[in-house]
């Protein structure tokens, strides 16, 4: 097999369980491989699930007394996001025979966090589902245009 890491973005659309499918077959049933499944939570997502204070200050931005509530608030959203994955994944991954890493991470632009978990992470390549809308950028999808041109590896993009 040319491939030991992957990853596959997922967030339970049609594209990205046919994305999953492939690199499922890309690592066929090689043990020594590594199949990354990840969700990126956009970082606005979680400030607009938090709930700012009402009154006379609810215009003022939401500040964090001390780091420790902030992590509580980033673990929480994180936590979230796993346990909407794994419900997504559902059986998707019982017949895979390799080493399966589910993960969620917080980016402020969803490519970037793609791009930086593969690099963390040593991952090979990226295999990732695209829209196939239209023109230029609605032809891949803005997240898998993104991340063709910004990741280290080599991108796979599957309809």
């Amino acid at each position: 097999m040319l491939y030991k890491r992957i990853l596959v973005p997922f967030d339970g659309s049609e594209p990205s369980q046919n994305a999953l499918e492939v690199a499922k077959k890309l690592i066929a049933d090689d043990a020594a491989a590594v199949l990354h499944v990840l969700t990126v939570v956009p970082a606005g997502a979680v400030a607009a699930e938090l709930e700012a204070p009402a009154g006379p200050g609810s215009a003022t931005p939401l500040i964090f007394p001390d780091m420790e509530s902030y992590e509580r608030v980033i673990e929480r959203a994180k936590a979230t996001a796993m346990d909407d994955l794994n419900e997504a994944l559902g059986e998707c991954l019982d017949d895979v025979a390799c080493d399966v890493q589910v993960g969620a991470v917080i980016s402020g632009k969803v490519a970037d966090g793609i791009c930086d978990y593969a690099e963390a992470n040593d991952c090979e390549i990226i295999v990732m589902g695209r829209r196939g809308l239209g023109a230029l950028r609605g032809m891949l999808g803005s997240v898998s245009y993104a991340v063709l041109h910004e990741a280290d590896v080599p991108v796979l993009t599957v309809k």
